[in-house]
């Protein structure tokens, strides 16, 4: 796969990115330490993690906590961009987050994007202790985060006064800099908060017919907000299943049904295929204004898919 340049040094930029977002169940640190220098030794730009305490029905599998893989996983790679696909802003004090995201930033040498979301998996919530309020009401939260945030970052002491967060003359050093921030989800007030903070707006997998709809919305949005549309850029989750000939295809799709089983449909939300019907699916995204797609593979990131993916699908794109 030939190199791109990384994602958090260089947006916005339409020049399309492919990333590899690996779900942490059933990864010890050896196995994920050896999946990501195996992702940036394959060329891709990016390695996202999933911020969950388990992975959605598979409860009695280990899960590695996101921020500590993540941080971890900044000292031994040299390249890759990093980040959550994505935080929970329900599950830590939007101040904590700003000041985690700050140390990271420097820890890995500016190869952080921040990505957040309003959260949604309410048994996670109860499990943990978490009160699970309404769509609108974590959305509020996360609106007030972000700004709360961008003010921690750029203010020498930050005051912020809302219904659910606040600030008194808070400190923030070291200063991230430029730390772009990834907003993952489809809802209309998720795309104005997009619209209004985001670098990155990444559209999650179940939500992938709707992608001109969102996009359209995402453009007006900007347009209200008197921002430039193309300042953002349009990712995508997608679920890849690829093998080099029809038996691979057959074989790789069976493992991936018997992995995937009710996460998502293999006949409507998978590009399943040969290398070339897998990218002629992924060009139609494309076409539609994606330059980041965030690739998660059916098996949950095998060697083999990711392999595979690089060497036969990427050249393609």
């Amino acid at each position: 796969m030939r190199r791109r340049e990384a994602l958090s040094g260089s947006m916005p930029s339409k020049q399309l990115r492919l990333g590899v977002f690996l779900p942490l169940v059933g990864l010890d640190w050896g196995s994920l330490l050896a999946r990501a220098r195996l992702v940036e030794r394959l060329g891709y730009d990016s390695l996202w993690l999933d911020d969950h305490f388990w992975f959605p029905g598979r409860p009695d599998e280990a899960h590695l906590e996101v921020w500590s893989a993540l941080c971890a996983l900044a000292t031994a790679t040299a390249r890759l961009t990093l980040g959550p696909l994505v935080l929970c802003q329900s599950y830590r004090s939007p101040g904590l987050v700003a000041k985690m995201a700050a140390s990271l930033a420097a820890i890995s040498g500016g190869r952080l994007v921040l990505g957040l979301g309003a959260g949604w998996m309410a048994e996670e919530y109860a499990a943990y202790g978490y009160r699970f309020p309404s769509a609108r009401r974590r959305l509020d939260e996360l609106a007030e985060a972000l700004e709360l945030m961008r003010r921690l970052w750029s203010d020498e002491r930050a005051s912020f006064a809302g219904e659910h967060h606040s600030l008194r003359e808070a400190p923030c050093v070291p200063k991230p800099g430029r730390l772009p921030i990834l907003l993952g989800g489809a809802s209309d007030r998720l795309l104005d908060l997009a619209a209004g903070y985001a670098d990155v707006w990444n559209c999650p997998n179940p939500a992938w017919r709707d992608l001109a709809q969102k996009l359209d919305r995402l453009r007006r949005c900007c347009e209200r907000r008197g921002r430039d549309p193309e300042s953002i850029v349009a990712s995508e989750q997608v679920i890849v299943v690829v093998g080099r000939s029809e038996a691979e295809v057959a074989r790789e799709r069976a493992r991936a049904a018997e992995v995937l089983k009710t996460f998502a449909d293999l006949d409507s939300d998978v590009h399943v295929g040969t290398p070339e019907q897998v990218a002629e699916s992924l060009r139609r995204r494309q076409a539609l204004g994606v330059s980041l797609l965030t690739v998660m593979f059916g098996d949950f990131g095998s060697a083999e898919q990711v392999e595979c993916f690089a060497a036969e699908v990427a050249a393609l794109l």
